[in-house]
């Protein structure tokens, strides 16, 4: 059986690291272009921080993906490192550019002239779509961004379809969905709603304090989400695809799965901005801080993904409160 060799930008996040580990079930070797010491938690986590057939080599500047595509010639590359915080896009358009554009079409440019037979998996962004959108969007919704993140992330997703097109390099943009992990940053709700929950009913203390709690996103499960980054790469044609559950949940369902999970009763009181929620004492474990509210957290965008249940099979999709539960396990087992 012929080896396939895989490059992947980001490994060390939590896509990449999933990814990888998928990659290596499917006896893939890996090539892990990394800055010097990354910190490899995740893969830590995943139990593959050290496995053989990842090979890591550390560049200086993005440019040097030219010279490392040339000399391994990868059958695959997932282009998964970005800049992925919408709300810290604002501070720095400049480097969401450089990171999000400028290094996509840097890659593009090095498969079109040194490696044409590559196939290019890009990690597009449901930010591309316009915020106004009321019923779920599919590939050819109306795309219209409207934060740093989302503009530059329709850019690259742009220079994808065109080296598709101009240079006939097997390019796809799979656009995501938010999707989620026990490996996801603490910076995302998921995890900060997660590890609190677990806090609160190990060791009490103060409230879990959100923002907008009604706000409600089309959430998925990652590990369901990379699977389908390879079935992308294996088709006939590349071509572009929504990546989403198409079911909107709420803040708020996050929190009641996440208590619900460590079988624990809590009560909501309330609404709008003084709701709150109590436990089986009276103590409030939930409570609104409006410093936690984000500008468009009115933005109920919901997925279609029926192109791609129809063509690459995207139809197991583990539920809701089942990822949210392994999520909260997982912090809850952590030890002190």
């Amino acid at each position: 059986m012929t080896i396939k060799t895989a490059l992947i930008t980001g490994i060390t996040g939590q896509d990449g690291a999933l990814l990888a580990r998928y990659l290596l079930e499917q006896d893939y070797k890996i090539i892990a272009p990394t800055r010097l010491n990354p910190d490899k938690s995740k893969l830590k986590t995943l139990n593959i921080g050290t496995h053989p057939d990842i090979e890591f080599i550390v560049y200086q500047k993005f440019c040097d993906f030219d010279a490392i595509i040339k000399q391994n010639l990868p059958d695959e590359i997932y282009h998964l490192a970005a800049m992925s915080h919408v709300g810290q896009s604002h501070q720095n358009p400049q480097q969401v550019f450089t990171v999000n554009t400028h290094w996509t079409t840097l890659l593009l440019q090095a498969v079109a002239q040194s490696s044409p037979q590559t196939k290019f998996f890009f990690a597009s962004s449901c930010e591309i779509f316009a915020s106004n959108i009321s019923h779920r969007v599919t590939e050819n919704s109306i795309k219209q961004p409207n934060n740093p993140y989302g503009i530059s992330k329709l850019a690259a997703h742009l220079m994808v379809q065109y080296y598709r097109k101009v240079n006939s390099i097997f390019a796809c943009n799979g656009i995501l969905f938010n999707h989620e992990s026990k490996i996801r940053d603490d910076s995302f709700v998921s995890k900060k709603i997660c590890k609190e929950v677990a806090r609160i009913v190990k060791h009490g203390g103060e409230p879990l304090f959100l923002g907008n709690i009604a706000a409600k996103k089309d959430w998925g499960y990652a590990a369901d989400y990379v699977r389908i980054f390879h079935s992308m790469l294996q088709q006939n044609s590349a071509d572009d695809y929504v990546i989403a559950t198409g079911v909107l949940h709420s803040v708020k369902d996050m929190v009641n799965c996440a208590f619900a999970a460590l079988d624990y009763t809590i009560t909501w009181h309330g609404e709008g901005p003084d709701i709150t929620a109590t436990n089986a004492k009276g103590k409030v474990v939930v409570a609104i801080n409006p410093k936690f509210f984000r500008p468009l957290d009115n933005r109920f965008l919901c997925g279609d993904s029926t192109k791609a249940q129809q063509t690459l099979g995207f139809n197991q999709i583990t539920p809701f409160a089942d990822w949210v539960q392994s999520m909260v396990l997982a912090e809850y087992q952590k030890p002190a």
